[in-house]
């Protein structure tokens, strides 16, 4: 089977990316503590390379610029399920098919290693309901609900996909 082509090159990210990456997750400002959270992740998963061995960080570019982000990680230690992470297109971006070119590629990779399903989180504030609807529409099911696990009144809302 041919490898699928995107309108988009897509690579794997690197440390020089990283302040890229995080702008990208900071277009989105009505989401004001991902970045901060990111960049914790970021700053861990590039000076640690041996702890994140198998976390994935993928980057997509237009005219050479990165508009997106998305990664994936395995549950290291007890499933071995794996967990899509940080899937971000910048703003100006967003709506133009770039996420379902991320998406997509992710999908065939974890595919091509036998992965038999995807999970993601989210939130269940109004801020990310954008998001939650693109996972409904590539596919993700509702899988839990842990309430209030960031605030009072936000939930955490665990979603899958099988590959």
């Amino acid at each position: 089977m041919k490898p699928k082509r995107y309108n988009q090159p897509i690579r794997k990210a690197t440390y020089n990316d990283k302040v890229d990456i995080l702008n990208v997750i900071g277009s989105h400002k009505e989401a004001k503590w991902d970045k901060p959270i990111a960049k914790k992740y970021f700053d861990d998963f590039f000076k640690y390379p041996e702890l994140f061995k198998k976390d994935k960080v993928y980057v997509i570019e237009k005219d050479g610029a990165i508009i997106g982000v998305i990664g994936y990680s395995i549950d290291k230690y007890e499933t071995k399920n794996y967990w899509l992470g940080w899937f971000y297109i910048h703003s100006e971006y967003c709506k133009k098919g770039h996420g379902k070119e991320l998406f997509h590629f992710i999908k065939e990779k974890l595919k091509n290693m036998n992965v038999k399903k995807l999970f993601v989180d989210t939130s269940s504030d109004e801020l990310y309901k954008t998001a939650l609807l693109s996972y409904i529409k590539f596919g993700f099911k509702l899988e839990a609900i842990i309430k209030g696990y960031y605030g009072k009144k936000e939930d955490q809302l665990i979603l899958s996909i099988d590959l």
